[in-house]
């Protein structure tokens, strides 16, 4: 459950104007998203991708890993994580779909 508590975070750091941002509700998903992708992190271990070779997977989990690095929610010690989310921002059409933003 990475995309709810991302996309939470998101809205209240990125969308909202400071006056409408709420301290307690991004906390919450920050929690919560730490919790989330510590089994990823886990599922990650010995392996490149999710489930073996790039897949579906990957494609609707890639982009919320790399926005949970790029906004800083990944821990250091998610070395699986982290090294993930480098593997999927250096494949062509990722490079392209960020640049499209």
């Amino acid at each position: 459950m990475v995309i709810p508590p991302i996309n939470t975070i998101i809205v209240q750091t990125i969308l909202l104007p400071p006056e409408r941002q709420d301290e307690t509700v991004l906390g919450q998903a920050q929690r919560l998203l730490a919790k989330s992708l510590a089994p990823v992190n886990e599922a990650l271990e010995g392996k490149d991708y999710l489930i073996g070779d790039f897949s579906a997977a990957d494609i609707m989990l890639g982009h919320s890993c790399f926005m949970s690095n790029r906004l800083g929610c990944v821990a250091e010690e998610m070395t699986n994580l982290k090294g993930y989310v480098q593997r999927i921002t250096e494949r062509p059409a990722f490079k392209t779909a960020i640049e499209m933003q």
